[in-house]
């Protein structure tokens, strides 16, 4: 049996509205303020994740690197030089990313680059190609230049500026470079002659500007080539970040007088990197290790060579 129908009444036309559950306008503010909290407290883990990210890629980048390094090592009997020099003075030689390139998974444009024997390319427009283990994914978007050359920010470790070792000297742009290192112009470093040992040598480090593209390895000013500018390889003069403003960069001299021009010198540019608090540098071994830039520098010189005598643990 169905039950009965309501009947249905309709409202009276003088009969107020019903009224609204809402939010007050103090409501309102308060929900705001709680929502402004949270994403102030949020924001710096929010950044923190994607920094530790950024990171964690940088650090798989710079492994990948040391691995192929290694295994051109085991092809040729040698680790590939830093650069090599062009047998014409000021004519650019390629440098140690490109030889490292077949084994990258990058054999075909290896081919297309074609390194010759005199230490130059047939073919030097891949500068144009982004290679991404040569980037690390904290630096900024590349603004790109009128050549649209592509940069790395990964380079080789060429030594210490210490007395002795240098392969060139007194060379007013480029400044002196380290020879008793993992990486610099002719190198071709065997695992023997790293005497510290493969996990207590620096090989590659970020660096957070550069002045040149990924393809070019060095230069030599004059004949015989005694004075080098490398473009892919550091010396380990200055700390890790240092601040260039109050360093500045000196030609070969370690006691420069008060007053002396500041001058920026390409083969000084330190290690640094857009990671809060140091950089990170791949070993000899190919082990990824993250120096702080509050290392001590006597440690940090010791790692830079290859047969130093110093035999330490990792800091």
């Amino acid at each position: 049996m169905n039950a009965p129908r309501r009947p249905h009444v309709r409202p009276s036309p003088d009969a107020p509205p019903p009224a609204l559950s809402g939010f007050t306008l103090v409501e309102l503010l308060v929900v705001i303020a709680i929502v402004g909290v949270l994403t102030a407290l949020l924001l710096p883990a929010v950044q923190s994740a994607r920094g530790s990210a950024r990171r964690s890629s940088c650090a798989n980048h710079l492994r990948q690197l040391g691995l192929a390094v290694h295994a051109y090592e085991s092809q040729h009997g040698a680790f590939p030089a830093g650069a090599q020099l062009h047998d014409q003075e000021k004519l650019p030689g390629v440098s140690w990313r490109v030889l490292i390139l077949p084994h990258m998974e990058e054999g075909a444009l290896y081919e297309q680059i074609g390194p010759t024997p005199d230490g130059g390319a047939l073919d030097w427009s891949a500068q144009t190609v982004v290679i991404a283990p040569l980037v690390c994914p904290s630096t900024p978007a590349q603004q790109d230049n009128p050549l649209l050359l592509k940069e790395s920010k990964y380079y080789g470790v060429a030594g210490a500026l210490r007395s002795g070792g240098y392969l060139d000297l007194e060379d007013a742009q480029c400044g002196d470079l380290s020879a008793n290192g993992f990486f610099f112009p002719g190198s071709r470093t065997r695992v023997a002659q790293i005497e510290d040992g493969t996990s207590h040598t620096l090989a590659i480090g970020e660096r957070d500007t550069t002045f040149h593209d990924w393809m070019t390895g060095a230069n030599w000013r004059d004949a015989p080539p005694t004075r080098v500018c490398s473009f892919a390889a550091s010396n380990i003069r200055y700390p890790v970040n240092a601040d260039r403003a109050e360093w500045g960069y000196f030609v070969g001299d370690f006691s420069v007088p008060p007053g002396a021009e500041k001058t920026i010198l390409l083969n000084d540019l330190n290690f640094a990197s857009l990671h809060p608090g140091g950089a990170q540098f791949c070993l000899g071994d190919a082990g990824v290790q993250f120096l702080s830039e509050e290392i001590d520098f006597t440690v940090y010189e010791d790692m830079a060579t290859i047969a130093g005598g110093e035999v330490r643990g990792r800091p």
